[in-house]
């Protein structure tokens, strides 16, 4: 490799022998887009004047945001997402579980597709095309495939705002899916799934079952210590009640704990019957497997647990409630549970705002958009209807 001399009083000019004579050069360090460090080199130059105004042209680019411009034209979508979301995470723009979703989305869809292209590549043929594969080849209902062009537009827009790319030119595109699976279920199916599930399924598990029966996320089942729950006396019947703190989700993400969806996720709520002693044998039960499989006491009393001890994996619950399914030929989904209560609980005319809460939902439309449409409220809105119509109205 030739010897690169400095030029004497011009900075970042060097000078190097050749067969053919003396030669000149240019090095010049910088700092990228991505706040990375690099340098910009060129050589083959005959006088230093030559490359004395290559070097100027340069820094007056440097300046403006076009002496960048090689250096981007190197970025990958996934490099670029990376950055992105790590200064996001950083400085609270999004929180943990936000990270962890769109971290996710971005490595089990986009990354595999387009996580090594520049992004300046990307063309909309080939970005549409993409698109139309996971509803066609993978199946994604039209709402995830929103999620995940979200998420590349994010990006994107992210890297137009910077000056990154010179434009995203991927918005406004077609979004085509599956339609997504029912979340309705039927009260007197409800009524068999409930009633096998009991048959089916141990004690413990089925403890778990009918936590999940009061609208609780996956997560936060899984979520809930030992100490998580609270007994107390009503002084006024003499029932035991008992408040179950909602404070935590565990799951895929979040193997040993983390926080919540939403700030109005974090919620005290409280039952009383038979979940009550549900509540009580799961804490027996729990505490049973830690001492039988020799679990120290120093470890998190997670509440729901495999046979070893361990912490029950975020399949859990689905696991136990496809042996149900199997044995009923009803296939209930751990979230339908949620809407299941959302409705009941409203056509019950209980009051949206208290629902809401025991939800944990951030607002009262949140909790209308759970709700499904039920037979008996049908057919309420048709007798108000008629009696209406037919005069018989005790109002009118």
């Amino acid at each position: 490799m030739r010897k690169w001399e400095p030029v004497p009083r011009h900075p970042n000019v060097y000078s190097y022998e050749t067969k053919k004579g003396m030669r000149f050069g240019i090095r010049r360090g910088y700092t990228t887009s991505l706040g990375k460090r690099d340098e910009y080199t060129k050589s083959g130059f005959k006088s230093w004047r030559d490359a004395e105004q290559v070097l100027k042209t340069f820094e007056a680019d440097l300046v403006t945001g076009k002496g960048d411009s090689i250096t981007r034209s190197k970025i990958t979508l996934e490099r670029y997402f990376k950055r992105m979301s790590d200064r996001k995470l950083k400085y609270g723009t999004w929180r943990d579980s936000t990270y962890e979703v769109h971290t996710r989305y971005f490595n089990q869809h986009i990354k595999p597709a387009f996580g090594t292209r520049r992004m300046n590549e990307i063309t909309r043929g080939e970005y549409q095309a993409f698109l139309d594969s996971l509803a066609e080849k993978k199946g994604l209902a039209a709402s995830t495939i929103r999620t995940i062009h979200r998420i590349m537009m994010e990006t994107l827009n992210a890297a137009e705002s910077e000056d990154v790319i010179e434009k995203n030119r991927l918005g406004r595109m077609e979004i085509h899916g599956a339609e997504p699976k029912s979340v309705e279920i039927d009260p007197k199916d409800y009524d068999i799934w409930i009633s096998e599930a009991e048959k089916q399924l141990d004690r413990y598990s089925f403890a778990m079952i009918q936590v999940a029966t009061l609208g609780l996320r996956r997560g936060e089942i899984l979520g809930l210590r030992t100490d998580s729950i609270r007994f107390q006396t009503n002084e006024a019947t003499g029932e035991e009640l008992a408040e179950i703190n909602i404070d935590l989700q565990r799951g895929e993400d979040y193997p040993t704990g983390g926080p919540l969806k939403t700030s109005s996720s974090y919620r005290k709520i409280w039952v009383g019957g038979e979940l009550v002693d549900a509540l009580h044998f799961a804490i027996l039960s729990s505490d049973n497997l830690r001492k039988k499989n020799g679990i120290p006491e120093s470890t998190t009393k997670w509440l729901w647990l495999n046979r070893y001890g361990r912490p029950a994996s975020s399949f859990y619950l689905f696991e136990h409630m496809k042996i149900v399914n199997k044995a009923t030929g009803i296939k209930l989904r751990p979230h339908m549970l949620r809407h299941y209560f959302a409705t009941r609980s409203i056509s019950a005319n209980t009051p949206e705002i208290d629902v809401m809460h025991f939800l944990g939902h951030k607002t009262i439309q949140m909790t209308a958009d759970y709700t499904r449409p039920t037979k008996d409220a049908s057919l309420k809105v048709f007798s108000n209807f008629d009696k209406a119509a037919n005069g018989s109205d005790s109002n009118s």
